[in-house]
């Protein structure tokens, strides 16, 4: 199980990213110019977050259902600053970048104007996204699972 885990885990950003900045283009193209924020683009910014917490939840699953044993020594793991990344500051990271973007889904949302609206989501999922690539294992990302 944790094998299927882990390679869902590495594949899934391959899209994610992608929509990503798809949908941060379309944002931010709706709040440079007078475009109305379409249904269509509130249901693609709605499923970025799905697939943040999808990721989120797979890597927490992993990390706390497999690995919870990496816990029992926190000096170590502190010390080594492989397993200090993998197990610290990878997932911390990561699940404060989901809590941004879910700020700005819900700011989007309650946001009256279009331009409020794309200004909101370009932001706030900006700033996730900056952290999401900030702590990627590029080297795994890369090269496979």
């Amino acid at each position: 199980m944790y094998t299927g885990l882990l390679h869902l885990h590495h594949w899934l950003p391959f899209v994610y990213l992608l929509l990503m900045l798809v949908v941060l283009v379309q944002n931010f193209l709706v709040w440079k110019s007078d475009n109305p924020f379409s249904d269509k683009l509130a249901r693609q910014n709605k499923i970025v977050v799905l697939l943040t917490h999808l990721q989120i939840t797979i890597g927490l699953i992993m990390l706390f259902g497999f690995n919870l044993d990496m816990f029992s020594d926190m000096g170590t793991l502190m010390g080594d600053a492989g397993l200090r990344f993998k197990y610290v500051e990878h997932p911390t990271t990561m699940i404060l970048a989901a809590v941004l973007i879910t700020i700005g889904n819900a700011k989007s949302k309650r946001a009256e104007a279009a331009s409020a609206k794309a200004k909101s989501v370009v932001v706030w999922f900006g700033i996730g996204l900056f952290l999401i690539a900030l702590r990627m294992p590029w080297a795994e990302f890369l090269q496979g699972a």
